[in-house]
């Protein structure tokens, strides 16, 4: 049976802490790294090589601190990730960290968890700038270099649009379903661009409570209200110089939208508790789900920051309307998870049968996990139609059971029999997810358990 080979990514820990140390040597073992350990600036240089995937080093060293080592590698190894850690009392230090090249920052005492998810982004951002600088060597100019997959010529069209867009800096909107990919859209743009060298940094604007949004974008100053022990930077801030990423923009609360104008317009902001402007050199990309126009109409949305966001639109279609692509995603995503796992990962024929038939309501997204979850299950590497989610299974019996789909007409059909039909198989391609539901028929979420509630038990649809 053929294996693939999983690389051992090679990590660069720089720290004076001789705990922290050993406790990011231990735990980078056993996640898969092959560390390397130093103690100064000084002795990081005399570690440091091409061969080298990542570095993690402290602000505060002896012998050439954080920053000294960052101008470092700027000029001499200049496509290598560096994350800083630093204490809640450096956040400024570290931000200015940011500026200067690094990637991103931790505070201690630090998260394992979020240390590794946050390696694992960087050493994403130093291939993204070796795949660049190779490519604007070889053929003089950027091309995008992505994830973003597929044949068709849908997709062909986008990765055309990405590439013309990539080198400008004017306000991008980006419209598609959920699970379309607009977030990978939005970073093949930065790293396509002359951008790629500096900070890319996403808000989910749904994720955050009211409360903490206008902290998250503009910052606060210490003081500013209870519990702002200290000042803290924003998003906005955290992104000078590179791309700040608005996801969801549609769930941007209506009081903070003049504020996020202002950034757009005028290209300053002020920080919670302070009158003084701070320049916003950041790009804009803002992306949504949602009918922005409609929104707009309902008094929801503002009209002037619709068409200040609105300047450069880009659509990215879902995966039904592009089913080309789903057989180079599914090898992408193969191949992905071969590499992690040390183990050729295949489909069988029935198996791919059913993913192509599938309608895909979630999208890319809903596709990964599909994959990645079969794969968890099946046996000897052979992902069979029995390993893959159960919704993906069902569908192909959705006919029989509620066979309106079949019709080609619709004409004398009872509204509520379409209506009932529609709710289950949107709900049960959902995995039972009210909300999703709710976005997919663009109703509210409210609205799909009182409909619910008039068929009948909510178990019955979602079993």
């Amino acid at each position: 049976m053929k294996t693939a080979t999983t690389k051992r990514h090679r990590l660069l820990i720089t720290d004076d802490n001789a705990t922290v140390r050993n406790l990011l040597d231990y735990h980078s073992r056993q996640r898969g790294f092959d560390p390397l350990l130093a103690s100064s600036g000084k002795e990081a240089k005399e570690l440091i090589s091409d061969d080298i995937d990542v570095v993690i080093l402290d602000l505060r060293m002896p012998e050439g601190d954080g920053m000294e080592f960052l101008q470092f590698l700027a000029e001499k190894f200049p496509d290598i990730p560096a994350v800083i850690l630093s204490s809640k009392e450096e956040v400024e230090a570290a931000v200015n960290a940011m500026k200067a090249g690094a990637v991103d920052y931790l505070t201690k005492p630090i998260d394992l968890d979020e240390v590794f998810t946050v390696l694992s982004h960087a050493i994403k951002h130093g291939e993204l700038k070796k795949e660049n600088r190779a490519l604007k060597e070889t053929l003089g100019f950027s091309r995008p270099t992505s994830d973003f997959i597929g044949q068709s010529n849908t997709t062909k069209e986008i990765l055309s649009s990405i590439q013309r867009v990539a080198n400008l800096d004017s306000t991008v909107l980006l419209l598609g379903e959920s699970g379309v990919g607009k977030g990978l859209v939005a970073r093949t743009i930065h790293y396509s661009g002359p951008f790629a060298d500096q900070p890319f940094v996403t808000v989910s604007c749904p994720t955050l409570p009211r409360d903490l949004l206008e902290s998250e974008l503009f910052g606060h100053e210490k003081g500013a209200f209870t519990g702002a022990v200290q000042k803290r930077v924003g998003k906005i801030e955290m992104a000078e110089g590179g791309t700040l990423f608005l996801d969801e923009i549609g769930d941007l609360p209506l009081e903070l939208q003049p504020k996020l104008l202002n950034v757009l317009q005028d290209r300053e902001f002020f920080r919670v508790g302070s009158n003084k402007a701070i320049t916003a050199k950041v790009r804009v990309i803002a992306a949504t789900n949602i009918d922005l126009e409609e929104k707009v109409r309902r008094r929801e949305f503002r009209e002037d920051l619709f068409y200040r966001l609105n300047v450069i639109l880009l659509n990215v279609p879902p995966l039904r309307e592009r089913p080309e692509d789903i057989d180079s995603l599914v090898r992408h995503f193969l191949d992905q998870l071969s590499q992690k796992q040390g183990l050729l990962i295949k489909l069988d024929k029935n198996a791919a049968h059913k993913i192509r038939a599938y309608p895909w309501p979630g999208n890319v997204r809903q596709l990964e996990n599909a994959i990645e979850r079969a794969a968890a299950f099946c046996t000897n590497g052979i992902i069979c139609s029995a390993d893959l989610p159960r919704e993906i299974v069902k569908d192909t019996t959705a006919e029989e059971e509620y066979p309106l789909s079949g019709r080609n007409h619709l004409a004398g059909i009872p509204l509520r029999e379409l209506e009932k039909s529609a709710l289950i198989q949107t709900l049960r391609a959902c995995g039972g997810n009210k909300a999703e539901t709710a976005r997919q028929l663009q109703i509210t979420e409210k609205s799909v358990y009182n409909k619910l509630k008039r068929y009948g038990p909510i178990q019955s649809f979602t079993d």
